[in-house]
């Protein structure tokens, strides 16, 4: 019996990914995130509380400002909204958790 038919019966699931497999599933990755972020419209905050533009639109050079999506952010007070940028800009994390009032739950 050859090594490649042993390997390829026994151990299927161990055997390196092709390169056109592992780049289709990277494309796929990167449509359904993008596909995401539109579904959601997901909206900019600037440290004012203003809904400053479409998240990702963020201008080079300036602290990352919180992205939420537009219903979460419009039924925030600007109060509410401007905590939840300030404190992600403060921070020199790239992941900050949301205030208590802008927390969003995801759909499934």
């Amino acid at each position: 019996m050859k090594l490649s038919n042993l390997i390829n019966e026994e151990h299927p699931h161990d055997l390196p990914p092709d390169d056109k497999a592992l780049e289709a599933i990277r494309e796929y990755i990167r449509e359904n995130l993008r596909n995401w972020f539109k579904k959601e419209k997901w909206k900019r905050i600037d440290t004012q509380g203003n809904i400053a533009g479409d998240c990702g639109t963020m201008p080079k050079g300036k602290k990352t400002q919180r992205c939420l999506p537009a219903a979460k952010a419009r039924s925030l007070t600007k109060k509410q909204r401007a905590a939840t940028s300030r404190k992600k800009t403060r921070s020199k994390k790239q992941f900050v958790k949301n205030t208590k009032a802008a927390k969003v739950k995801l759909k499934k």
